[in-house]
């Protein structure tokens, strides 16, 4: 019964089910609701909800009917023979980081059939990607029938010779000539033909966008036959995004900056010796490394222009392993070493600029690496041995002695540690004659919060805007949600037009519509164009439902 229904189809399509679509090219153009679109509308003669029935669901299906204004102008849509689809507005509000775009999607007569089935996939163009958004599936009476006959003989297969996974999709591919739709927003079964018109709508996160989002339509036709028609692409219909962001303060702000006369730079590098011995060799472990780092800064610091160089300490630690009076020769010798190293690299000059310091035994930085670690368990004993026994020598006897699982690892992961040669570079600001002088520079840091304002990266310019209490502040906690804090800014704030009309919307969010209410006409008393957008504004305008 099945193929003889789709044999007279095929008869009476064409050559092919799609083959009427193709030769007669149907487009699809986006037409937008005209202004007037405010006045109430009236519905066509003899209106009626068009209802289907869906697929998965005992529930019918309404679609919207068209409509038309009193002025004789239709609104929802126009009589064309290709896929329509109509914007509500223009423009559409920006709330708690997101909007909401609709459209109406209108799928003519023309390009259902018993045989075939539609599928519609409105594309969203963001700043940088296309998401496409959930299908619209319309399916043929008999093409949802032959769907289902080849299921049927699909799942009796499986259960008959209960295949591996490969055979079952080779199955699968030969039985089902056409899978059912997935994840879609509608799928319905006509078995007439009738023009729907199918009301979509769909929540958008702002996060990152510009001003516009824009949104076109895919679409094809597929027949029983295996023919396909895929439609024109549709104008593309354009949704303004109007948000809190016009109220942003984009004023530089400026703050205070104090420049000294002197500065201080100051640098750690770890140097490897050999055991009991003070000579520089490059090839020793990272010794290459630390050198090149070591006179690279000395270079930009000596060679640069803001800052002339008074002086630079040179100071050279060992670690506690031997005798005292050997680690404090070891660690002078090392720091005169390189001291006569970086003269052979830079001259006399820095010659005479560095001053030799030496630390035989740094144990306070061992006191402190030894806090900081969480790999020895008797750490507070060992911290407590440390600061009881006053003799160096015998206190790293102790240690080696009471403690030695603790001790070889002191040795081998924290003794490398106090190894170290510091610089300080003691720095004069070249033709400063105070000590300290205040200068005005922009403060970049609040303008890199009010780029991501606008970028509508709310979340990370409150981390920065928070600090500064002012209304930028309180248009990202009034982007995030966060009204209580927003109103708390705002009443904080000298009185503007701007702050009062931001206070009305935090007060119609908090439910306190007198309030909001009085807010509002201080807003438009201070500037009266505030009292036009806030009739457009769905939150103003809900407190404005008395009027």
């Amino acid at each position: 019964m099945l193929l003889h229904s789709l044999v007279v189809c095929l008869l009476l399509g064409g050559c092919t089910v799609t083959g009427r679509l193709q030769r007669r090219g149907l487009g699809a153009r986006a037409n937008y609701a005209p202004k007037e679109q405010k006045q109430e509308p009236k519905k066509e003669s003899a209106p009626q909800y068009v209802e289907y029935k869906h697929r998965d669901s005992l529930k019918p299906v309404y679609f919207l009917p068209t409509t038309t204004l009193e002025n004789g102008e239709r609104v929802m849509s126009l009589e064309l023979d290709e896929v329509v689809v109509v914007a509500k507005s223009r423009t559409v509000a920006e709330r708690m980081g997101k909007v909401c775009i609709d459209f109406v999607i209108e799928l003519p007569r023309q390009l259902q059939g018993n045989c075939q089935s539609v599928a519609v996939t409105p594309m969203l163009h963001k700043t940088d990607s296309l998401v496409p958004l959930q299908q619209i599936s319309i399916r043929g009476g008999l093409f949802s029938r032959v769907q289902d006959r080849n299921y049927w003989q699909f799942d009796r297969y499986v259960r008959v010779f209960k295949p591996d996974a490969a055979a079952e999709q080779r199955a699968f591919e030969r039985f089902v000539k056409h899978p059912y739709p997935e994840g879609v927003r509608l799928d319905s079964i006509v078995e007439g033909r009738e023009k729907i018109s199918y009301y979509y709508t769909q929540e958008v996160p702002t996060k990152g966008e510009g001003k516009t989002m824009h949104v076109t339509l895919e679409g094809a036709v597929v027949g029983l036959d295996g023919s396909r028609y895929d439609m024109p692409p549709l104008d593309t219909l354009e949704y303004n995004i109007s948000s809190m962001l016009t109220f942003a303060d984009t004023t530089r702000r400026y703050l205070t900056r104090v420049i000294e006369k002197y500065a201080v730079v100051k640098d750690r590098n770890y140097l490897a010796f050999e055991v009991g011995k003070s000579d520089i060799i490059d090839t020793l472990e990272t010794n290459a490394v630390q050198l090149a780092r070591i006179e690279a800064l000395m270079d930009g610091l000596i060679n640069q222009r803001e800052f002339y160089v008074d002086s630079i300490v040179l100071t050279a630690s060992a670690s506690p392993e031997g005798a005292l009076a050997l680690n404090e020769r070891l660690a002078r010798e090392r720091a005169l070493s390189l001291k006569r190293c970086l003269g052979e690299r830079f001259g006399r000059q820095v010659d005479t600029l560095i001053a030799v310091r030496s630390v035989g035994e740094n144990w306070t930085e061992l006191g402190r690496l030894i806090a900081a670690s969480d790999s020895l368990p008797h750490r507070e004993a060992i911290l407590a041995l440390l600061g009881a026994e006053k003799n160096p020598d015998r206190r790293e006897a102790a240690l080696r002695g009471r403690y030695p699982r603790e001790y070889k690892y002191i040795r081998e992961r924290l003794y490398p540690l106090l190894r170290s040669v510091d610089f300080k570079y003691d720095l004069r600001r070249v033709g400063m004659v105070k000590d300290t002088i205040h200068t005005t520079v922009p403060d970049t840091l609040y303008a890199r919060g009010v780029k991501l304002l606008d970028e509508r990266r709310y979340d990370e310019a409150l981390t920065i805007l928070a600090p500064y209490h002012d209304r930028n502040t309180a248009i990202a906690l009034l982007s995030l949600g966060h009204d209580d804090r927003a109103y708390e800014v705002l009443s904080a704030l000298p009185e503007s037009a701007e702050a009062c009309y931001l206070k009305a919307i935090a007060c119609s969010r908090l439910g306190r519509r007198k309030e909001g209410r009085k807010w509002f006409d201080r807003a438009c008393e201070l500037k009266e164009t505030f009292e036009y957008r806030g009739r457009l504004d769905p939150e103003i305008s809900n407190l404005l439902t008395d009027d």
